[in-house]
Order: structure tokens, then C-alpha cells, then sequence
């Protein structure tokens, strides 16, 4: 799992996040709002919001390699508060090769490249 810091909030960071996948052609299918979620039963929590997105080209070729990485498909990529900061959380290639035989898969160079980009336009 990859954490990088950001210097925007986890609200900007997400709306952006979303924008630019939405450039590229992918599919949201949903934006979850853990800290709404927490204040709808009364509980407590830093801002925390998941995104979860993806290709369906790209993602059944990997679950053709692989079937059970259907556990982690579509992609998610978080943007969380720790302790004051904005961090951006997502699995790297390594993450998908320990969980499943993925080894060397070209599509996984792909989402490595596509997460370095998405938080790199975040300091843009």
C-alpha cells in the first residue's frame, strides 16, 4: 500500500481525483464518504472518502489471469486526513502480485502509471 501526502484537503483532492479520471475515460462507480457515513450514526471520524473506479477492458483482463482479484476490482484510491495531513492511500503493483498470480501482468504497469499520474496532478 502506497500513502502520499498532498497539500489539499481530502474534499479537493477527491473532486480532482474524479475530474481527471473522468478525462481519462474511466468509470466511477461510486465515491463513498466515510465521515459522512460516521456522522449519520452519531460517531466521530477524520474526513476519509474512497473512490472507487475502473476499466472494464483492463480489469477483465487481469480477472482472466486471476479470477479472485475480482475481490479488489474495480480500483480504489482513497484520500484520507491522518493527524492534519491529506493522504492519498492506493495498492501498488506489488500489493496485486502478492495477492494474486498477476505477475508481470502488462495491465498492472498501466494502473502503477495511472496512480503516480492521479496524485501527481494533485500538486499541479
Amino acid at each position: 500500500m502506497k500513502k502520499v501526502k498532498v497539500d489539499l484537503s481530502v474534499a479537493e483532492s477527491a473532486e480532482r481525483i474524479k475530474q481527471s479520471l473522468q478525462e481519462k475515460g474511466f468509470t466511477l462507480f461510486c465515491d463513498i464518504d466515510h465521515q459522512a457515513n460516521a456522522n449519520s450514526v452519531d460517531l466521530e471520524l477524520p474526513a476519509a472518502r474512497a473512490l472507487i473506479f475502473g476499466n472494464p477492458l483492463a480489469g477483465t483482463k487481469l480477472m482472466q489471469k486471476d479470477i479472485a482479484a475480482s475481490l479488489d476490482l474495480p480500483l480504489r484510491i482513497s484520500v484520507v486526513e491522518d493527524g492534519g495531513d491529506t493522504l492519498v492511500v492506493h495498492m501498488t503493483t506489488e500489493d496485486y502480485c502478492r495477492n494474486y498470480q498477476l505477475e508481470g501482468h502488462p495491465v498492472l504497469e498501466k494502473i502503477e502509471q495511472l496512480f503516480a499520474a492521479l496524485v501527481s496532478e494533485l500538486s499541479n
